[in-house]
């Protein structure tokens, strides 16, 4: 296939996708809904980073008022789409140009998806067609569109995307050429700017080269300039995010000095026993030893709180009732059953795929053991942590290509039509989308979400509230960020793991009997308290005691301290004015 025409399919396959996507879309004249909190309050950080908060200052003001919430996101997810809003208010009005924004970030991000597994599959193939088959393979991976869906804006596409370029750098870096081992770091440290997500590839992408060091096929150069660009990279990109002091505070959650010391450390071990140790085979084994041994030393000895993960601090009250029913956070065996039978498939494919590879393709066998290397630490990690399925799908794309296109030239040998018929329906059930759906057809119910926003969590259902004055609002975590992108009005906590203090408020008063929660909810300050009765948190809040508020007020019945306020005609969200205690704020009581 010529080059032209197959970026020409790359750009067809793309247009194809994005039309589809776009199905179904209202227009521009209609406010954007969104299916996914973060998405809500990725929009509200824009909007305060464009009202003139500080490029280093991420805190959401409006979240546990006064004080604010911090937040752990990067501000280069957020520059895209401050862009385009403001390349749209050239010629629409602004609440269009936000909306126009909010549809096409996600759908560029994808178009840059595409161009690096199309890249990414020829790299390792060496062949177009089997790029271009990888990008229709993309186009039919759910589980992977998901982050890429209009008005998608958190930072997922932009890591998937990040990472999937990083690799493609790392490539020809197996083979010992140092400048794309430095590309690598490079774009593997704005990967982890973006996201601390991408540790595990970072750290994988580490250990292809040290074992291509290991089996002697590199001098180590090809390492040390990976580690030495990505620890010098991601001190620039810490500046640059957070400024000065805010570089030096050590976060678990985002990149921070946590984990650029172990770069350090990592980085100068390696560049003085390259130096002084004989780079025999042991020499080698003792040098790669000895930089993993000093990366996790100085984890341990500058953060070891983040060795068990950032969310091992979180309240035990907060961890069982909110971080232990986050799916996207949770292991593969806590997930339904279709998930947990669709989700590994392509994974495997992909494996399968370039262990064949490795063992027919002499001439880039190399290319494939590093790729196939990535593809198990990748799907690794997607079983422990479901979120992390986006990079482990897009990683085994290549693979999965060249086994179907392998496998359609070996049936056009078959002389008989039947078997060349039986051998085509076998082609394509051996893609990941071929395999999913051959699965799901087996199960009685879809294991796809429907992807759709509450019916409380609207702008339109939300125009009762927004027209009460501008106040503090005690709600439930899941519907918080839609209130504060659909409303004026600030809230008590998010399901977001740095506020804390909101966070264990809003679950103890929830959780807890009315005259207790009456202490709780006044002691916050907030003069309204909302609530969506069919949201799934305040269910398991209902279901946790049966006497709680929030299963009193599922029920109808409402608690003295409590004043229901009419919405208008439709809406269907539930607010009720505080009656205030004549007490100073208080502290949260601890509820086992």
């Amino acid at each position: 296939m010529a080059s032209r025409t197959a970026w020409a399919a790359v750009l067809l396959l793309w247009l194809i996708c994005a039309a589809a996507m776009l199905r179904g879309w209202p227009g521009l004249s209609v406010p954007a809904e969104f299916a996914d909190p973060d998405d809500a309050l990725r929009l509200v950080q824009v909007r305060d980073w464009m009202a003139g908060q500080s490029w280093f200052d991420v805190t959401q003001y409006r979240s546990h008022p006064p004080r604010g919430a911090s937040m752990h996101w990067s501000r280069l997810v957020d520059v895209p789409i401050a862009a385009l809003i403001l390349l749209g208010r050239l010629v629409v009005p602004a609440d269009m140009a936000e909306h126009l924004a909010l549809v096409a970030v996600p759908l560029l991000t994808l178009l840059a998806l595409c161009i690096a597994v199309h890249k990414l599959a020829v790299a390792a193939s060496g062949r177009r067609i089997v790029g271009v088959v990888a990008v229709a393979l993309l186009s039919l991976s759910f589980g992977v569109l998901a982050q890429f869906r209009p008005v998608r804006i958190d930072h997922h596409g932009w890591q998937i995307v990040l990472g999937t370029f990083s690799v493609l750098a790392l490539l020809p870096a197996v083979g010992g050429s140092v400048r794309h081992a430095a590309m690598a770091g490079a774009v593997t440290a704005l990967s982890l700017s973006v996201a601390i997500e991408g540790l595990p590839l970072a750290a994988a992408m580490g250990g292809v080269l040290g074992v291509q060091h290991l089996r002697g096929r590199s001098s180590g150069q090809a390492l040390l300039a990976y580690l030495a660009v990505l620890t010098c990279a991601s001190a620039l990109s810490m500046l640059a995010m957070l400024g000065w002091p805010g570089a030096t505070r050590i976060w678990c959650d985002a990149l921070s000095p946590a984990y650029l010391l172990p770069f350090v450390a990592a980085t100068g071990t390696l560049a003085v026993l390259l130096r002084v140790v004989p780079q025999d085979r042991t020499g080698r084994a003792v040098t790669l030893l000895a930089v993993a041994g000093a990366a996790l030393l100085c984890l341990r000895l500058a953060a070891p709180q983040c060795l068990a993960g950032p969310f091992a601090s979180l309240d035990p009250l907060v961890a069982r009732l909110w971080y232990r029913n986050v799916a996207e956070g949770l292991p593969i065996w806590t997930q339904p059953l279709g998930m947990r039978l669709l989700l590994p498939l392509p994974p495997l494919i992909g494996m399968a795929g370039a262990l064949w590879a490795v063992r027919v393709d002499a001439a880039r066998r190399e290319t494939w053991l590093a790729l196939l290397a990535l593809q198990c630490v990748t799907a690794l990690v997607s079983l422990l942590v479901m979120r992390a399925m986006g990079i482990a799908h897009v990683l085994a794309l290549p693979a999965s290509a060249w086994l179907f296109v392998r496998m359609l030239v070996a049936t056009r040998r078959l002389a008989h039509p039947a078997a060349r018929i039986a051998a085509g329906v076998a082609c394509f059930l051996v893609t990941p989308i071929g395999a999913q759906a051959l699965v799901a057809a087996t199960l009685p119910d879809s294991p796809v979400p429907d992807g759709k926003p509450s019916a409380c969590t609207t702008h339109m259902a939300l125009r009762g509230l927004n027209a009460l004055p501008a106040a503090t609002l005690f709600s439930p975590l899941d519907i918080a960020p839609h209130l504060l992108v659909h409303t004026r009005h600030g809230i008590v906590g998010s399901g977001h793991h740095r506020s804390r203090e909101g966070m264990k408020a809003v679950i103890a008063a929830f959780v807890a009997p009315p005259d207790r929660a009456r202490a709780i909810v006044t002691g916050t300050g907030a003069t309204y308290l909302v609530l969506c009765p069919n949201e799934a948190d305040v269910a398991r809040y209902a279901a946790f005691d049966r006497r709680s508020l929030a299963a009193v007020l599922q029920a109808g019945r409402i608690p003295d301290w409590l004043e229901p306020v009419a919405m208008r005609s439709g809406e269907t969200i539930r607010v009720y004015r505080i009656v205030q205690l004549p007490t100073k704020r208080i502290a949260t009581p601890f509820i086992q």
